[in-house]
Parts: structure tokens; C-alpha cells; sequence
């Protein structure tokens, strides 16, 4: 096992003094940051009244502090296959899983951010575990949630692997499951969004009324912030056909050959936890890179790290809001 680590120290991170009234300041960032980061909806829904328009959230967003964190590797003679794994504990179950079942022998990467890292940004983790990869000139690099679980064995993820040229392949996806490889649209929403997105939302919610209540706040703030275009699963209603792809999602496998061309970084770290994969994927598939399809398969315990709730679905709409920027403006990373 290796370690190395990120000791950045962001003066903006910092609360202020105290004074001689013994009260404590925060920035503004910190702010706005408890409030975006809260379990509280409301406090997030205060996040969003917070900004004018568009412009200034992003602008809040590429501002916003990336958090720290600890590069943590195990297998590093086995380098043909890296795993990077983003991680709050590198000691915990989840990890403990992968390293001991899930990808066995292969060189793993651990991104760790630790318990309560309020300005955690998983695609600045993942960039920094790529590049970490990358060092040692792997044929493909697998990017994977740490709450997975073992379904085939690795050696099965070996053998697939070893029947494709990562020169010519630039991304390979697995079998199909709720979370991981799903046939995608992205596109305009049809008028009965809501009322699906609402039926959808149901175990979050104490009614069907209380969803439609919800999803008619979530559809204000993303009117406000000119969100017009979103991902749903292919077979979906709620979203006219668009343009088509596959979405990785928590599990993808990358040729390192294809990161290179990439300057060595995949996601756009503007986006905190959410449509980070949408964008990469999206421009993988506009740029019309090659991939395959293999016999592999792996579960997913699906928001066991991150969770689910209507917390996480608000904080979700930032991310929309920067994808629709980029889409807009034709910005490609």
C-alpha cells in the first residue's frame, strides 16, 4: 500500500477570527456552502434565492473551493488495469469490498475525502486519481463507485479486456444495470415531466401531493436558471428524443490512450457531484469516439455513499444548470 496526499489550503476555507464579542464570522463562501451542502431542503431552496442569475451561480461554482484529499494505492506492480475509487474512508466496508472481492489483485487507486469534507468535488477527485494512473501507463483505467458489489469475477473483467486494442476502442461499457451503461437521451422535457418525475420521486415524499409540491419548486429554480434540456433512460416520455448515448454513470472503463488525448483529465471539476459524468459522456459521443460492449457484471448499491433524497435532488439542479451552460455555448470541457 502507497500513500500520498493533497495538502492544498484554501484561505477562503477558513472561518474568520473571532471578535472580542466572542462571535464567529464565515465567509461568504463557507455561507453559501453550508447552505448548498445541508440536509434541510429549505436551506437549500435559500441557496438558490441567493443568486440573481445564472451567471453568478456559476460563477460561485468555479470559486468554490475542490476539498482535500489522500491518494491511497494497493497491487501497484499490476499496472495493464488501474481502478480509481473515489472514497470517504479507505478503511471502511465499501473499500474493503472492493479491494478484497470486487477487484482483487488489480492495482486500485483510492481517492480518499474523508467524513465531513463540506467542498468534497468527486470529478476533482477522479482527476487527480487519473492522473495518479496515468503515471504508470496503464492500457485502461476503470473508474468505479466504492459502493459496488461483486456479481462476475474479476478475471472475467481481465479476459474481456484482453481481447481489445485500447488504441482503437476509447471506452468500453459493461452489461447494462439500474446505475451503470444505460441506453440515454438528452433532450427537451415533454410537458408530462413533472407528473413523472413526481411518481418517480414518491418514496422521498410523504404524498404524491408533496412530490408535485417539489417538483413545481425544482421546475421554478431551473426555469430561473434556464434549464431546458435533460438526461432520462431512452425508453423514457418524459423527455422528447434527443441526442442518444450510453451513460457509465458510477462505473466506466476508459482507455488511458484516450484520456492522454484528453491532456490527462476527464470531468469538468466546475460540477460539484452531479452531471460531471453527463458532460463527459455527452462529448465522448458528439466527438463520436469508438467503444465496445463486454460480458461483464457488477452491482451497485445505489446512493449509499452520497444518499438519496430531495436534499440531493436540489442539489442536483447545479449541475444541470452548468450542463445547459456548456450546451448552450458550445463549450466542450
Amino acid at each position: 500500500m502507497a500513500i500520498t496526499g493533497n495538502n492544498e489550503i484554501r484561505s477562503n476555507l477558513l472561518q474568520c477570527p473571532r471578535d472580542n464579542n466572542d462571535k464567529i464570522f464565515f465567509t461568504l463562501m463557507d455561507y453559501l456552502n453550508n447552505l448548498f451542502t445541508s440536509k434541510n431542503p429549505n436551506d437549500i431552496l435559500r441557496f438558490y434565492d441567493y443568486f440573481e442569475n445564472r451567471d453568478q451561480l456559476i460563477k460561485w461554482m468555479r470559486e468554490r473551493p475542490k476539498g482535500n484529499y489522500r491518494i491511497v494505492e494497493f497491487n501497484k506492480d499490476e499496472n495493464d488495469i488501474i481502478v480509481v475509487i473515489p472514497t470517504m474512508d479507505v478503511n471502511g466496508k465499501f473499500a474493503k469490498t472492493c479491494r478484497e472481492e470486487i477487484f482483487k489483485g488489480l492495482h486500485i487507486i483510492f481517492v480518499e475525502s474523508g467524513v465531513g469534507n463540506y467542498y468534497f468535488n468527486i470529478a476533482h477527485n477522479i482527476n487527480a486519481g487519473i492522473k495518479k494512473a496515468l503515471e504508470y501507463n496503464p492500457k485502461w483505467i476503470i473508474l468505479s463507485a466504492d459502493d459496488m458489489y461483486k456479481i462476475d469475477d474479476v478475471e472475467v473483467l481481465k479476459k474481456e479486456l484482453s481481447k481489445i486494442d485500447n488504441y482503437f476502442v476509447n471506452q468500453v461499457f459493461i452489461k447494462t444495470s439500474i446505475y451503470h451503461s444505460i441506453p440515454a437521451k438528452f433532450g427537451k422535457p415533454r410537458l408530462i415531466r413533472p407528473i413523472i418525475s413526481a411518481i418517480y420521486n414518491r418514496k422521498k415524499c410523504k404524498n404524491i401531493f408533496d412530490c408535485l409540491r417539489i417538483t413545481l419548486i425544482e421546475n421554478k429554480i431551473e426555469k430561473k436558471f434556464k434549464v431546458k434540456y435533460y438526461f432520462a433512460p431512452l425508453n423514457s416520455i418524459a423527455i422528447k428524443n434527443g441526442y442518444t448515448l450510453i451513460s457509465f454513470t458510477d462505473f466506466g472503463i476508459f482507455s488511458a490512450e484516450y484520456i492522454k488525448k484528453n491532456q490527462g483529465v476527464l470531468f469538468d471539476d466546475t460540477f460539484i457531484n452531479s452531471q460531471e459524468d453527463h458532460d463527459a459522456i455527452l462529448k465522448f459521443f458528439i466527438d463520436k469516439n469508438n467503444y465496445k460492449i463486454i460480458d461483464y457484471k457488477i452491482g451497485d448499491y445505489i446512493g449509499s455513499s452520497l444518499g438519496i433524497g430531495i436534499d440531493r435532488d436540489l442539489r442536483d439542479i447545479a449541475g444541470y444548470i452548468y450542463l445547459n451552460y456548456k450546451w448552450e455555448n458550445k463549450i466542450p470541457k
